[in-house]
């Protein structure tokens, strides 16, 4: 059985580097998760998608074109594993264990840190993104305040991640214990060039993503903190 902070499962065909390996609660993340709603109605619009290659496929066998019935059949049953993969339960047991910081109190306001890489041995460059939220259970609410999160990534181009949604572990786990083990967690990585850990580099982060306007976009940067631009 994995800790905290061990490798995650396969998830479509990626393995998080440290995850929470525990199974969150249903009861708390449809109380908190802010993304939940978004992810169900997402999950619906795939499952339809789902159904329709499926009826297309059986209609092919039964004109007889047995050839594309089969293609289609083994494209409908790899979709139908991509959604079958998609629920919150998964994100918050094996996805990535990411940093965020409070920048602000009213409203609450967290930025977030990630690694973009997809692949090892490549050039370091982090992504750091904005985010307004409702409720933060199981945290003061105090400016500086260490969130950990969890997220899980969008596509990767040119090897490198665009898209990432991070949620709070305290949107998915009751137990505020959780909440300290995965900060000290994150601060004894030492795998951060140029800086002691990834609150360090959140801290160096802060004024200029205060300044950034957007939210829910993710800002890039390089090993030392300079903005890259990155073909979206």
């Amino acid at each position: 059985m994995n800790n905290i902070g061990d490798t995650g499962e396969n998830i479509n065909f990626s393995i998080a580097s440290r995850a929470m390996n525990i199974e969150p609660d249903k009861k708390q993340i449809k109380k908190f998760d802010e993304y939940a709603k978004q992810t169900t109605k997402f999950r619906n619009k795939l499952i339809l998608v789902l159904l329709t290659i499926l009826g297309l496929s059986i209609y092919l066998f039964v004109i007889g074109h047995w050839i594309w019935g089969s293609i289609v059949a083994v494209v409908g049953l790899l979709f139908m594993f991509f959604v079958v993969s998609i629920n919150n339960t998964t994100v918050y047991k094996n996805g990535l264990i990411v940093p965020a910081i409070i920048i602000d109190i009213n409203p609450i306001k967290i930025i977030a840190l990630a690694n973009m890489c997809s692949e090892e041995n490549q050039k370091l460059i982090w992504g750091c993104q904005k985010i307004t939220l409702k409720n933060l259970p199981n945290h003061k609410i105090e400016v500086g305040e260490k969130i950990p999160c969890v997220t899980m990534f969008g596509i990767a181009i040119d090897g490198y991640r665009r898209h990432f949604e991070p949620r709070p572990i305290s949107w998915g786990y009751k137990n505020p214990k959780y909440i300290t083990e995965v900060v000290d967690l994150i601060t004894n990585d030492d795998e951060c060039p140029n800086f002691n850990n990834e609150w360090g580099i959140l801290e160096n982060l802060t004024n200029t993503m205060k300044e950034f306007e957007k939210e829910n976009e993710v800002v890039f940067f390089d090993e030392n903190l300079n903005k890259v631009e990155m073909e979206k």
